[in-house]
């Protein structure tokens, strides 16, 4: 039997919605210590916010697990940046650029607090000495 290509489009969505998870999932899965943390601690994380001071376990069960983890690092300093990329399913169609010269091209972001967001991700969560030092996450 064939489906309509709308069937397919709603079955994929629902299936990759499926696979997201919540705060509230975390903190169930980790209620014992999200119990252990301050009031202002228990709201933030469970609006899914994070702020500075906050602990890894703390971001892990606001935000999940990122997309990716890095080191930056400047002489005698190291901080852990996570990055969170955008999970929703997305549908869009673009139309090509033109070149003209060696060096063109086309790039944005959102700036602040000195980081840089690419255009494919929520945000980033940069820890120093094992707390959270700046957050800067994507307006939607």
């Amino acid at each position: 039997m064939k489906r309509p290509l709308w069937f397919l489009v709603a079955f994929a969505a629902a299936a990759l919605a499926g696979c997201a998870t919540f705060p509230s999932d975390r903190i169930a899965a980790n209620q014992a210590a999200f119990n252990s943390w301050p009031p202002d601690v228990q709201a933030q994380v469970r609006a899914g916010r994070v702020a500075p001071g906050f602990t890894p376990a703390q971001v892990l069960v606001a935000l999940g697990e990122p997309s990716e983890k890095t080191l930056a690092e400047a002489p005698g300093d190291v901080s852990e940046v996570w990055v969170y990329h955008k999970t929703a399913p997305r549908f869009g169609f673009g139309i090509g650029g033109a070149s003209f010269g060696e060096h063109s091209g086309v790039a944005g972001g959102v700036s602040a607090n000195g980081l840089k967001l690419g255009l494919d991700e929520d945000g980033r969560v940069v820890f120093h000495n094992g707390l959270v030092t700046d957050v800067v996450m994507s307006v939607r």
